[in-house]
């Protein structure tokens, strides 16, 4: 049964561990405030916690707000991650934010704000702090137009990989970067990316380039990553989880499969089987598949280490179309030896 705050609108989430209790955190709003249209949601999101208890989940209130005053953060606070530093024992929340007063952009979809990225800390889950740097502008900035479009820089997803840390970004490409593609309308549907990003102490993000994962052609845009190592008898292999709509679905993608895997749903791509030494982040196989039809911003829990990992995704809509939001039932994950992957009920 699908979980739901109370009056609240509940839809992209992740979750993080502290002395053996998992922790849920989610987008959140508040429904009268959004005059009961969940369309308007995105506008006035925050941060909700809850925790699992024998019971079922249990609502902790709001955690995380935007800044006040002309702070680059003081629109609403967006898509996320938790990672517990590897010495240091903080707990470091990732998120996605917009200001105010920053001018809007048209992207081939809408207008856009660009999004940023920043970093708060904490000792307990509970408690959050902005770093220093957060309170002042964003830790990971939007690189701008370029090789991206200067408006999708989302969803950060931060592991700790060989001595550093690795954050893996929402981005979209410029199309008009490709005059060719541009004028042929082939980049106007697709052009979605998961750009990465390095860092040795977790703070510092503004050495390098961004280099790319993925920049797919049969995505408009690859929402909410998750990525993870998996150890295979003969070898091991890198994987992306993301979400994406029907509508995301680029004309390129409808051509070359069936309407079954151009669907809403959380989605994944894979690497190829590689040695256990092999260090680096590997470039994926394609084509992308649909993993949880109808289940959305899907997470899999220790799917590193688990056998049948827990997945969980948030409900987009009901038979009519409407959004409904929440967490789901767990499903368990079961991991071929080809690499694909399937989930099944229980």
């Amino acid at each position: 049964m699908t979980w739901l705050p109370d009056n609240k609108y509940f839809w992209d989430f992740w979750f993080a561990e502290r002395a053996g209790n998992l922790h849920l955190f989610y987008l959140q709003a508040s429904k009268p405030q959004c005059g009961y249209n969940p369309d308007l949601r995105h506008n006035l999101s925050s941060i909700g916690q809850a925790t699992l208890t024998p019971h079922g989940w249990r609502d902790e209130g709001t955690v995380f707000t935007a800044s006040e005053n002309h702070a680059w953060d003081n629109l609403s606070i967006w898509t996320g991650s938790i990672i517990e530093h590897p010495t240091n024992g903080w707990f470091y929340l990732f998120y996605t934010a917009r200001g105010k007063q920053d001018a809007r952009r048209w992207t081939p979809a809408e207008w856009q704000r660009a999004q940023q990225i920043g970093i708060a800390q904490s000792s307990d889950l509970r408690s959050w702090e902005r770093i220093a740097e957060s309170k002042i502008q964003p830790a990971i900035r939007n690189p701008g137009v370029g090789k991206f479009d200067g408006v999708a820089w989302r969803d950060p997803f931060v592991i700790f990989e060989n001595r550093k840390f690795f954050a893996f970004i929402c981005a979209r490409l410029n199309p008009e970067s490709d005059p060719a593609a541009y004028q042929a309308r082939t980049m106007i549907d697709a052009g979605g990316a998961i750009a990465f990003l390095e860092s040795p102490d977790i703070e510092n993000w503004h050495d390098g380039e961004p280099q790319i994962l993925v920049a797919s052609d049969e995505f408009y845009q690859l929402e909410v990553p998750q990525v993870f190592w998996r150890r295979f008898e003969n070898g091991k292999r890198f994987y992306l989880i993301f979400c994406a709509q029907e509508k995301d679905c680029s004309r390129a993608r409808r051509e070359r499969y069936p309407l079954s895997e151009c669907q809403t749903g959380t989605y994944y791509m894979r690497s190829p089987l590689l040695p256990f030494d092999f260090q680096g982040i590997p470039a994926l196989e394609s084509p992308a598949k649909l993993f949880a039809k109808g289940l959305y911003a899907g997470k899999l829990l220790h799917p590193e280490t688990e056998n049948h990992p827990t997945f969980f995704g948030f409900v987009w809509s009901d038979a009519s179309g409407h959004f409904v939001g929440g967490l789901s039932d767990p499903l368990k994950t079961i991991f071929h030896d080809d690499g694909s992957l399937k989930l099944v009920s229980g």
